[in-house]
């Protein structure tokens, strides 16, 4: 297969095309609400793809083996292998990629890490939330296309690479598959829209709460409770961004307790109330 990158957006997928920037193809995010057929079998002879869950699982077939990641994890698809998504549809949820060249100028740092994700001895670990909170503003940056912003977005996903390659060094990548957290993570996707406390997951795990918080931390680099709420609020940068709805419909949906809570928490993560940020999305639409 020819590695052209999809660069085409609709109205459940958003891709922004970072051809010209380093090795960086392409970064997008689809939002699919109903489950949608499976992705048929690809395969890119020179481009490393990264697959990042932000809400729900989802299960690929890489070089005919099954692999699953979940929120809080990336799944690395290297060069030259076939992949497609598992024997049934792509189910709804939220998932960032991101896909770069693998083969980049020697002796340069960023070429290194690019070699280091692609000779990886396992194609799943811990994402740290700041990773997938680079990525995620690159996304809902400004469209313009101005040599700042390309510096900008580079140097955004070059920092993502960075946090990415630093948990394949730090996680030995068996916590995250930990029978309770697994059992808490699908709690709360099937949850979600409510009021979540580290509680309730910790309840739901069947684990201590010092061995919960623990496991957590060591898996996905944050809290319970942080990760909630990260998760939280990346759900309504699309819901501000792409429906009508008030922030006070919005908070509620996401169960937050009042619109004021939701816009402290927007802010403190985003640097910018939920009403700025709909209204800047707005000016670069």
């Amino acid at each position: 297969m020819a590695d052209v990158p999809d660069i085409e957006s609709t109205s459940e997928r958003e891709i922004v095309d970072l051809r010209g920037l380093g090795p960086f193809v392409s970064l997008g995010r689809y939002h699919y609400l109903v489950a949608h057929e499976p992705l048929p079998e690809q395969r890119h002879d020179t481009l490393l793809v990264l697959a990042l869950p932000l809400r729900n699982g989802i299960d690929f077939v890489i070089d005919g083996s099954i692999v699953s990641a979940g929120p809080g994890q990336v799944l690395r698809i290297r060069p030259g292998v076939g992949y497609r998504t598992g024997t049934g549809t792509q189910p709804r949820g939220d998932l960032l990629w991101l896909i770069l060249r693998s083969r980049g100028e020697a002796g340069q740092p960023l070429s290194r890490m690019i070699h280091e994700l692609c000779q990886a001895d396992r194609d799943v670990w811990p994402a740290s939330p700041l990773s997938i909170d680079l990525l995620s503003r690159v996304l809902t940056s400004s469209t313009a296309e101005d040599w700042l912003t390309g510096v900008w977005r580079e140097s955004l996903c070059t920092t993502a690479v960075i946090e990415l390659v630093r948990g394949l060094s730090d996680g030995d990548g068996d916590t995250a598959e930990h029978p309770g957290l697994q059992r808490a993570l699908r709690w709360f996707e099937d949850h979600f829209e409510e009021p979540v406390t580290a509680a309730q997951l910790v309840e739901v795990s069947g684990i201590s709460g010092t061995r919960f918080n623990e496991l957590f931390i060591e898996s996905f680099g944050t809290s319970p409770k942080d990760y909630v709420l990260r998760a939280k609020v990346t759900r309504s940068e699309r819901l501000l961004a792409g429906t009508s709805d008030s922030i006070t419909e919005i908070a509620h949906r996401l169960g937050f307790s009042s619109s004021q809570y939701f816009a402290s928490v927007f802010r403190r993560y985003l640097g910018v109330s939920p009403s700025q940020y709909r209204r800047r999305e707005e000016a670069a639409g």
